[in-house]
């Protein structure tokens, strides 16, 4: 709970560096709400906050119609952009990546189905099927 708190910090002190203009705020929000949904589907566990921020706040961007690419949220969060895909590709994986915006903003994430296995335990047994 504390780390989570944490990052939402991080959220927006990142997202007032992103030319995202009177937005920020908004974009911050929607990011903390993801950053909440990656935290129960363990993508938070073991991995650095401005990774996870980057993705969240590249997806809210996108969410609110922002065209920012990869590397400007990467240059921001100083993570590199293969770092921040990988979040994003294990982001992929969870329920919440399937809702639709009207989905996201009007359901509780608490009443999602939550991965019970980390992503980093997954790509494992993949290689090992390999």
């Amino acid at each position: 709970q504390r780390r989570v708190y944490g990052v939402c910090l991080c959220v927006c002190s990142f997202a007032s560096r992103l030319p995202l203009g009177d937005a920020h705020h908004r974009v911050a929000m929607t990011a903390v709400r993801l950053i909440q949904a990656m935290n129960r589907d363990w993508i938070a566990e073991g991995r650095r906050p401005a990774g996870l921020c980057g993705a969240a706040l590249l997806i809210a961007a996108r969410f609110h119609g922002f065209k920012l690419a990869a590397d400007e949220v990467s240059t921001v969060v100083r993570m590199s952009e293969a770092t921040l895909k990988k979040r994003l590709t294990e982001f992929k994986q969870t329920p919440t990546a399937h809702l639709t915006r009207e989905e996201f903003s009007n359901t509780d994430l608490q009443t999602l189905p939550v991965s019970t296995v980390p992503p980093a335990f997954l790509a494992g047994r993949k290689k090992k099927k390999k």
